[in-house]
């Protein structure tokens, strides 16, 4: 009789341990271990209203998925053409369905309706977002089916951008695109590729942009707190006709940042020391001022000058001046002695010899006060100096080098007078040794074709950076030719940038100002070798 008590109340111990389990697992939560999902969201097709629906005008419509949900508030639900959806018709989840609710608004006769739900929609567990989902219906006998494909790059690096968004609006008014959602919209895959289907024939205006991940909304809300990140348009009315209108590739440019003025410096005579918000070379500078001679280092532009005079100056990037700078120009504190901000290391390459930045501009160079010599011979080498055209603070010397051979460059007291009439007061100098010329390149290039009505900033780029020394600018010619010495074995790629408006750099696209970017192109050359020259000829036609 023991034992069968015994036995009655393990049963109903295991029984009972089962049946709490049982209950346990049945509450939804998020599972732990294992490998992580990366994929978003999938429909339940017989859970689901049909989709692609003619003659339907819906109460509402449930998109039901296979797993639970959530929707991301970052991300607005947009229907096309556009609904005045009141309080009772924003779509809201239940359980696994997304439901939109369509009661009381008044559909217009034999129209198609897309519901871009894009990325709103994101699994509970690991938040992957849906892509590009949508659901389209038609009221009347037949649903729109023109589509839109293009891609999307960087504008610089002409690389595709993933995750941007295209969109049309059928609203052509200038003030649409930057104040209401658009028409029609898709988003880019990792090829910068996009696709946007059921599309009523018509025209459009097409603007591409990455938005910023604080965003609502998917127009250019240049003004809002989550301004776009960067910004790409088709400059003419796009028009969309029956069947597939590729409209090929849309450079995007990041949005500017707003030019402002940190800090002025006049205290030193012949220099005024602007110290902007961003990298100086991308500041636009207004003045009266003729004489001023320019160089820009990192966020600071330093402008020099002979005489001294009162000037006004306007600050600012894009044609949009927002800062003014009044000056005297004259300067309170004595001019001071040029001084090395950039000089040679322990090695020199033969090919582009000793090269100094001064921090001003040099006026005089006195050969007899400064001493250049071989090893421990006492005799003093003869060589040759070359200022720099654009900015006369760098000095390069040059001699017949000898290769693996330690040299001593001493450049003594008053041997650099500058702009402002004063010399160096303390001895410069230098111990380095001159690398082997064999261990490096030479590049012959001509560049043909060049339109004789445009400017051009010619560059060599090696790892997606421009060469220093390379840079040359070439202004209405139809033809350049330049030998480019010393270059280390590698592969490097000849950057052609379109100077549009003559200002020897790149200019991005500008919305606001309906610019767009500045062409570049890039030509890949015969891989570099020590002790060998290339000759490269690129045909521009």
């Amino acid at each position: 009789m023991t034992r069968t008590l015994l036995a009655l109340a393990g049963f109903l111990l295991v029984f009972i341990t089962q049946l709490f389990t049982l209950q346990h697992c049945a509450t939804p939560t998020s599972p732990s271990g294992g490998a992580r999902d990366s994929i978003g969201p999938v429909l339940i097709e017989e859970e689901t209203t049909p989709n692609f629906q003619t003659n339907f005008r819906p109460e509402e419509i449930v998109i039901t998925f296979d797993e639970w949900v959530e929707q991301d508030a970052k991300q607005e639900i947009i229907i096309s053409p556009p609904l005045a959806l009141g309080p009772d018709n924003q779509p809201y989840l239940r359980r696994r369905s997304l439901v939109i609710p369509l009661q009381g608004l008044e559909l217009r006769d034999s129209v198609t309706y897309v519901v871009n739900i894009g990325s709103a929609i994101k699994d509970l567990n690991e938040g992957n977002p849906t892509e590009n989902l949508r659901f389209v219906f038609a009221t009347g006998p037949v649903l729109d089916s023109a589509t839109v494909s293009g891609t999307l790059v960087e504008d610089f690096t002409g690389e595709p951008v993933d995750g941007a968004t295209f969109t049309l609006y059928s609203n052509l008014s200038d003030t649409a695109t930057t104040t209401e959602n658009p028409t029609y919209f898709a988003q880019t895959d990792e090829e910068g590729s996009f696709t946007i289907y059921n599309i009523r024939p018509g025209r459009y205006r097409a603007v591409g942009l990455v938005r910023n991940p604080g965003a609502t909304n998917y127009y250019v809300d240049l003004n809002g707190t989550f301004k776009p990140l960067s910004i790409g348009f088709i400059d003419s009315l796009l028009t969309v006709n029956d069947g597939n209108t590729e409209i090929g590739t849309v450079r995007i440019s990041p949005v500017g940042v707003p030019a402002k003025v940190i800090g002025v410096d006049t205290a030193a005579a012949g220099r005024i020391a602007i110290t902007m918000n961003q990298r100086a070379e991308k500041i636009d500078l207004r003045t009266n001022r003729t004489d001023y001679l320019r160089y820009n280092v990192r966020d600071t532009i330093n402008l020099f000058f002979r005489d001294p005079g009162a000037d006004t100056i306007f600050v600012g990037r894009d044609a949009i001046f927002r800062d003014t700078i009044v000056v005297n120009a004259a300067g309170s504190l004595p001019a001071g002695a040029p001084e090395v901000v950039a000089g040679p290391g322990a090695t020199t390459n033969p090919a582009t010899g000793l090269v100094f930045f001064f921090d001003q501009p040099l006026e005089r160079v006195d050969t007899s006060l400064i001493s250049l010599r071989r090893d421990t011979l006492p005799g003093r080498l003869p060589f040759r100096y070359d200022l720099d055209s654009l900015y006369p603070g760098e000095i390069t010397l040059r001699t017949g080098w000898a290769q693996n051979t330690q040299y001593f460059l001493d450049i003594l007291p008053g041997a650099l007078t500058g702009w402002n009439n004063q010399s160096n007061r303390d001895t410069i100098s230098r111990k380095f040794r001159v690398e082997n010329p064999e261990s490096f390149g030479t590049l012959s290039l001509s560049v043909q074709d060049l339109d004789t009505t445009l400017s051009y900033v010619l560059s060599l780029v090696k790892k997606e950076e421009v060469v220093s020394g390379t840079r040359r600018f070439i202004r209405r010619r139809g033809e350049y030719f330049v030998t480019y010495r010393g270059l280390r074995p590698g592969d490097y790629q000849v950057e052609l940038i379109y100077d549009g408006n003559d200002n020897q750099r790149y200019d991005a696209g500008n919305f606001l100002n309906r610019r767009q970017p500045e062409l570049i192109r890039r030509f890949k050359i015969e891989a570099l070798r020590a002790n060998w020259e290339v000759e490269e000829v690129i045909e521009l036609k």
